[in-house]
C-alpha cells in the first residue's frame, strides 16, 4: 500500500483524518476508493502504534472477501494477515487484524475492543458501509464507547476510527455514528470524482412510462381512499398536520408510531392509511410499462453493452429475466437473496468472465457485493431513498479500461407519485428525458427529434439521395435511446475514425452533429 500514489482527495481526506485525532466519518462516492483510503489510514496508524489492533466490520460476507485480498496486498508479514469472526470463522482476535461481518460483530466485537484497552494497546476501528449499524441491534458493536467516555484521556487516545460510506447519514439514528465513530470529516461527491476523472463520466435518462388501463383506475382509486383517510387521520391526531407540511418522512414515521401503538390494527385509521399506500406503490412498482419499457431499452443498446437491471421485487426479477430470454435468448442472469450463496457466487463469477452480458437482480446487489463491471444501467423500479439511488449509480461509475462513460436509465410512472428526477443536484453528468409509449413501442423526446428534423433537412438540401436520407434517419432512430450524442466532441470524433463498418462510421457522424447542436445550445 506504501507504494500505491494517493488521488488527491484520499491525501486531503487523510489529513483531516490525523488532524481530527484519527477519528471520523467519510462519506465518499461509490468507486472513488474509499478501501484504498482506509488501507492508507492503516499505514499510517501502524507506523504511529507499533502495538496497534486493527478491527474492521463490513455488513456481507464478499465484502469481507473484498477487505480480505486487498489487505493481503499489503499486509507485509505473516502478523498482519487478517482474521475473520463470522461466515463460519472464528479466528483469534489476538491476531492484529480482524475482519468482523456484523452478524457476529454485534455480541462480540465491544469485548474484543474492551480488552484491547484494557491491555493499553491502541485500537484502530474501521466501520465499512457505516450506515449499516445504527439498528438497535448493530449498535452493539460500539458498547464500548461508553467506557470510554467515562475514562482517562490516556484510555481515550488509544481509539482510532473511521467510518466509511457513500450514504453515511439520513435515518433518525445518525446520533448513533456521531456519538460512536466522530463527525463527517471529508465529503467527496459524484460531481467532484467526475471533474477530476476518479469514476466514469455518466448519463442518467429518466425515463416516463404510463400506466396500462386496468393500473391506472386501480392506482386513481386508491388515491381517493388515501385521501379520504388521510382526512380521517389528521382529524385524530391534529398534530400530524404541521409534520406533513414541513417533512414527509417525519409524518410517515410519525402514522408508523401510532399504528405500532395500536398493535397494527387494521381497523385503526393510521394502519388503515400505511395500507393503502403501500396497495398503491405496489401498482406503480409492479406496473407491467416498467417491463416493456426495459425491454425496449436493450434492445436499443449494443451487443457489447454491460448491463446491471435493478428491481425491487424478486418476481419482478424473475418475470424481467424470463422476459429477456424470450426476446435475446440466453443472454442474462438473475441475481437475489432467495438463491443460495454458491448460486449466488456462480453467477456474478459467469457474469464477470461474460459467459452473459446483462444481470438482473433486487436489493442484494445495491451495495456490499463486488460487481463485476457494467457500462449500463437500468433502474426497472425503485424505492424513493435516496441512498438507494446512490449506491445503485454507484454500481455503474467505477472506472475501467475501455469504458469511455456510463449510463443509468431510470423508469418511474408519470401518473404516479414516482419521482420524475433519479438524483436531484447532479451537476457534472448530463441527463436526458425520454417518454415511453407502451401501445406503439416507441421512444420520444422533442428536442433530439428537433435537432434530428434539421440534419435530415440539411442532407436533403445538400442533395443526399434516398439510400442516403435513409442511412441519416437509420442513424439518428438508433441514438434516440442511447447517451452517445452526449459524449465529448474528441471520444465522437474518435470512434468515428476508428470504425470498421461504414454504418458505424456513419452513426457517429450523426452523434457528433446531433451533440454539437446540444452543446451550441449550453
Amino acid at each position: 500500500m506504501k507504494n500505491k500514489k494517493l488521488y488527491a482527495w484520499q491525501k486531503e481526506c487523510l489529513a483531516a483524518w490525523e488532524g481530527n485525532r484519527f477519528r471520523g466519518i467519510i462519506n465518499v462516492v461509490t468507486g472513488a476508493g474509499k478501501t484504498y483510503l482506509a488501507l492508507a489510514a492503516i499505514d499510517r496508524a501502524r507506523d504511529l502504534f507499533p502495538d496497534l489492533m486493527v478491527r474492521i466490520v463490513v455488513p456481507t460476507i464478499p465484502l469481507a472477501h473484498q477487505w480480505e485480498t486487498a489487505l493481503l496486498h499489503q499486509a507485509g508479514s505473516e502478523k498482519w494477515r487478517p482474521g475473520f469472526f463470522g461466515g463460519g470463522k472464528r479466528d483469534d482476535p489476538e491476531r492484529r487484524v480482524m475482519i468482523y461481518i456484523i452478524n457476529s460483530a454485534r455480541d462480540t466485537l465491544a469485548g474484543h475492543i474492551r480488552r484491547d484497552l484494557a491491555l493499553q494497546r491502541h485500537v484502530f476501528l474501521i466501520c465499512d458501509e457505516c450506515h449499516h449499524y445504527t439498528s438497535k441491534e448493530n449498535r452493539k458493536i460500539f458498547g464500548f464507547v461508553e467506557d470510554l467516555n467515562e475514562s482517562s484521556d490516556r484510555l481515550e487516545s488509544l481509539y482510532l476510527c473511521l467510518g466509511l460510506s457513500a450514504t453515511p447519514f439520513g435515518t433518525s439514528n445518525d446520533e448513533v455514528l456521531l456519538r460512536s465513530l466522530g463527525k463527517e470529516i471529508y465529503e467527496y461527491g459524484f460531481d467532484a470524482a467526475v471533474k477530476e476523472g476518479i469514476i466514469s463520466p455518466f448519463t442518467v435518462c429518466e425515463v416516463s412510462a404510463s400506466f396500462f388501463a386496468d393500473e391506472r383506475q386501480e392506482y386513481a382509486d386508491l388515491t381517493y381512499r388515501i385521501g379520504r383517510t388521510l382526512v380521517q387521520l389528521l382529524r385524530e391526531h391534529p398534530e400530524l398536520k404541521k409534520l406533513r407540511e414541513r417533512r414527509e418522512k417525519s409524518f410517515i414515521r410519525a402514522v408508523m408510531r401510532i399504528a405500532r401503538e395500536a398493535d397494527m390494527d387494521p381497523e385503526e385509521t393510521a394502519c388503515a392509511y400505511l395500507m393503502l399506500t403501500w396497495q398503491r406503490k405496489e401498482i406503480s412498482t409492479l406496473a407491467r410499462a416498467r417491463i416493456s419499457c426495459c425491454l425496449s431499452i436493450l434492445s436499443q443498446l449494443r451487443r457489447d453493452d454491460r448491463v446491471l437491471i435493478f428491481c425491487e421485487r424478486i418476481t419482478q426479477a424473475e418475470e424481467m429475466v424470463g422476459q429477456i430470454r424470450r426476446a435475446f435468448g440466453n443472454v442474462c442472469g438473475i441475481y437475489h437473496s432467495q438463491m443460495t450463496k454458491e448460486a449466488r457466487a456462480r453467477v456474478l463469477s459467469e457474469f464477470r468472465n461474460q459467459s452473459f452480458r446483462i444481470l438482473v437482480s433486487c436489493r442484494a446487489l445495491d451495495e456490499g457485493i463486488d460487481v463485476p463491471d457494467a457500462n449500463i444501467g437500468i433502474v426497472l423500479s425503485s424505492t424513493a431513498v435516496e441512498r438507494q439511488r446512490v449506491q445503485r449509480l454507484g454500481r455503474v461509475i467505477r472506472r475501467a479500461q475501455g469504458k469511455a462513460a456510463a449510463c443509468l436509465y431510470y423508469i418511474y410512472i408519470r401518473e404516479s407519485t414516482d419521482d420524475a428526477a433519479f438524483l436531484p443536484g447532479l451537476e457534472e453528468c448530463d441527463s436526458f428525458s425520454l417518454r415511453y409509449y407502451t401501445a406503439e413501442d416507441v421512444f420520444a423526446n422533442d428536442l433530439y427529434e428537433y435537432v434530428g428534423g434539421s440534419l435530415v433537412r440539411s442532407a436533403r438540401e445538400r442533395g443526399y439521395d434516398t439510400a442516403q436520407l435513409e442511412e441519416v434517419r437509420r442513424c439518428l432512430t438508433e441514438g434516440l435511446a442511447r447517451a452517445d450524442y452526449l459524449l465529448p466532441a474528441k471520444v465522437q470524433a474518435e470512434r468515428a475514425r476508428s470504425s470498421e463498418e461504414r454504418h458505424d462510421r456513419n452513426y457517429w457522424s450523426a452523434m457528433k452533429r446531433v451533440g454539437d447542436a446540444f452543446r451550441g445550445r449550453k
